[in-house]
């Protein structure tokens, strides 16, 4: 990893239980000789890079419900989602996951690679590109059974956060842009899901810390939100927080050198982006938990990424 990449808050693999780690090591099939704690990271929990007896590596992540009940149901749904990926999708295996009624955890192929480049540099971007694309292929239609429409998964997430930021004393200073095109933003938001409906299951929460890159692979990791719908939601998920990072990039083109952007409706984008601009915004001017001291700067970066993002394409708004 980067000496640029967050470190991790979250606890390593002695802060499991002695019994879950028994349980553990069973269902690996040998002992843990050392365990590593990964970098980057926002939910709370545990996470370790062992290396066993045999010479094997893999990746554990576990959490209970001291950590919170949602990140239990995220680690539940998510070891879920896993058991349905097929081979071809760009993510990590899943060896096993071990759920006791208080802690569930899931382990993985541990991945020996590294977060894209800040600056997003080097081909990064495109490799990146090419397995969400990959993966989209891979995952249409949906395998997963029971997996929810992305209108249904986040519907008490999207919609209303510009009404709700209308007035606040901070959103001049944090967004000049949005302050002053907040009565279009407040217009525009209640759509976003106009145009979400499709057939592929989407991960919906790539960033570069949900990504991994070695010499000749990427791995798209950590599916604990994905739900089903148009393919290119994952790019306008995507390129938001590659806009927030750095300006090498006009996402607009990136966006439109992807078959999956250039079939995507422009209006329903535009609503998307609106909504999630809203969201990050918001959420960006909350106090920081106290698991994920990073976390309102990443979502700052988001909502800077997709207001310039929208700032481009409000050109062609209609009044």
């Amino acid at each position: 990893m980067r000496s640029s990449d967050p470190p991790s808050r979250r606890a390593g693999w002695a802060a499991l239980p002695a019994a879950v780690r028994r349980a553990v090591t069973d269902a690996v099939g040998a002992p843990v000789v050392s365990a590593g704690s990964p970098q980057g990271g926002h939910t709370p929990g545990v996470a370790a890079r062992l290396v066993l007896a045999d010479g094997r590596r893999c990746f554990v992540k576990a959490a209970s419900a001291t950590h919170g009940d949602w990140v239990v149901a995220a680690y539940r749904h998510e070891a879920a989602v896993n058991a349905h990926l097929p081979p071809s999708v760009p993510a990590p295996r899943m060896w096993t996951h071990l759920d006791d009624g208080d802690w569930v955890s899931l382990v993985f192929d541990d991945v020996a690679g590294r977060f894209p480049s800040p600056s997003w540099d080097d081909g990064d971007l495109a490799r990146v590109l090419d397995a969400v694309d990959g993966s989209a292929r891979a995952l249409t239609p949906n395998p997963v059974p029971g997996a929810a429409p992305v209108r249904d998964a986040f519907a008490g997430v999207l919609g209303g956060a510009w009404a709700r930021l209308s007035g606040h004393p901070a959103l001049p200073d944090a967004d000049p842009w949005a302050a002053g095109h907040l009565a279009d933003l407040v217009a525009r938001e209640p759509r976003w899901a106009d145009g979400v409906d499709g057939e592929t299951l989407l991960h919906l929460d790539l960033r570069r810390d949900n990504v991994l890159l070695t010499a000749t692979d990427v791995a798209l990791v950590d599916w604990a939100w994905p739900a089903v719908g148009a393919p290119w939601l994952d790019l306008v998920c995507l390129l938001p927080t590659v806009a927030g990072r750095t300006g090498r990039h006009d996402v607009e083109a990136v966006f439109l050198s992807r078959a999956a952007g250039r079939a995507a409706p422009p209006a329903a984008v535009d609503a998307v982006l609106v909504a999630l601009a809203g969201f990050w915004r918001a959420s960006s001017l909350l106090p920081p938990p106290p698991y994920a001291p990073g976390l309102r700067e990443e979502q700052r970066r988001a909502a800077d990424g997709t207001t310039r993002w929208l700032r481009t394409r409000a050109a062609n708004w209609s009044p």
